[in-house]
């Protein structure tokens, strides 16, 4: 993927997981180009990245819209992931977490208290918010040494982001606790206690995972409520048969 591409598809993910693209919404290659300033080339190779990554779905005839999930389906991303981040924890224990790894991941506790301190919402904050775990989690998964591992991850990481979206009121109060979280697993990974890092950085993916997931079903009810109150007031509607 040339350079453009790869900027073409960083911005056009951001917009994803930022929610300026609902799930299920379709997007328009020529939109997307005007919106870009760059031909339709490099919007094609970032829609078929992004949509290797579970973000879109693609349609024949159609193009890529972005992918909708279930609340069950994505208590089994967070499941799987919650297994192989823990996974990664332990395996970066056991083989050894440089300095400029363990820098990183400080980094990221420090970064999130200064975004904590703000107490207040921003518009831009469920996207840095991501790029924060990235280097958090990113610095374990690179001390892993485990390539099948973090193509798994690269998979299971970003979908979840999207749906975070819809739900900003309650996000400065879940990056607290995941912030709490982050400075036990650092502090697992420093002791070289690698079967407490593996507990802790699952239960933190879990925890993580139980969030949204409550949200998007919460949400499925009131949708289906919606619904049955728009099919009641539909017959109500209709003449009575003589």
């Amino acid at each position: 993927m040339s350079t453009r591409a790869e900027r073409v598809c960083t911005l056009l993910r951001d917009s994803i997981i930022r929610g300026d693209h609902i799930a299920g919404s379709r997007l328009s290659e020529v939109d997307l180009a005007a919106t870009f300033g760059v031909s339709r080339t490099p919007i094609r190779a970032a829609l078929a990245t992004i949509a290797s990554e579970g973000l879109l779905e693609y349609t024949p005839n159609a193009g890529y819209s972005v992918r909708t999930y279930s609340a069950q389906q994505m208590l089994g991303i967070f499941e799987a992931r919650a297994a192989l981040e823990g996974l990664a924890a332990r395996q970066a224990v056991e083989a050894g977490v440089t300095e400029a790894q363990r820098a990183q991941m400080q980094r990221a506790i420090d970064e999130t208290e200064a975004v904590l301190s703000r107490r207040r919402w921003e518009a831009d904050v469920t996207v840095f918010w991501s790029h924060i775990n990235t280097w958090f989690h990113g610095a374990i998964l690179e001390a892993a040494h485990n390539d099948h591992l973090a193509w798994l991850l690269r998979k299971s990481r970003s979908i979840p982001l999207v749906y975070s979206s819809m739900f900003r009121r309650f996000d400065l109060d879940r990056i607290a606790k995941a912030h709490e979280e982050h400075v036990t697993i650092l502090e697992a990974v420093t002791l070289r206690q690698a079967v407490r890092a593996e507990s802790l950085a699952r239960e933190h993916i879990y925890k993580a995972g139980l969030f949204v997931v409550e949200r998007m079903r919460e949400q499925e009810m009131q949708a289906a409520h919606a619904a049955a109150l728009a099919r009641a007031d539909g017959n109500a509607s209709q003449p009575a048969t003589p």
